[in-house]
């Protein structure tokens, strides 16, 4: 009887990052470390230099897979539609929730309160995110203070409600959605 070795799959980048993002998720950004991502995953750290110099690498990755992930990524899909500006807004609403955005905001501004690196990605996102909702708002016909209070409304609502009103069913939440899209979009 011959002895076969079962091989184990060889890692990507990408999983490296997707085990990174859950540890953040999980636990914070203190607990990202080589070892216990090395633990996760059933593999030597020796991997992990395949793909990172080091965690700073690691982490800089992180960073910037969350923002094109969860920002950028959605605005072009959103935004290439080709949506009139109320339609689009309603459709980042539901995109946020489908793609679990706000789900990861917490934890990676959480993580900016004390690391100058991903406080300068958090604002980047910050500002692309402002700057793509308030143009829709600006397209509906709000100017100054008023787009400013929507967009930040928007804002809010979107990737802070869902950890906050998490045991809502899926028909309450698109309740929610299409009145706080209703309460945003409509002039006085």
């Amino acid at each position: 009887m011959s002895k076969t070795r079962k091989l184990k799959p060889r890692l990507t980048r990408q999983d490296w990052i997707d085990a990174a993002l859950d540890l953040l998720s999980k636990e914070g950004i203190g607990a990202v470390s080589m070892d216990r991502l090395a633990n996760m995953l059933g593999i030597t750290r020796g991997s992990f230099y395949h793909h990172f110099s080091d965690r700073a690498d690691l982490l800089q990755a992180l960073l910037d897979y969350w923002a094109q992930r969860w920002t950028f990524d959605v605005r072009d899909q959103i935004g290439n539609l080709g949506l009139d500006p109320s339609t689009t807004l309603l459709a980042l609403m539901r995109t946020i929730r489908t793609n679990r955005a706000a789900d990861f905001d917490a934890p990676f501004r959480a993580w900016a309160l004390h690391d100058p690196m991903a406080r300068d990605v958090v604002r980047r996102v910050d500002e692309a995110r402002i700057k793509f909702i308030r143009s829709q708002f600006v397209a509906l016909g709000f100017e100054g203070l008023e787009a400013d209070n929507r967009t930040g409304l928007f804002l809010h609502y979107e990737m802070a409600a869902p950890t906050m009103l998490y045991s809502l069913t899926e028909e309450q939440d698109e309740k929610l959605i299409v009145e706080r899209h209703r309460f945003l979009t409509t002039k006085k």
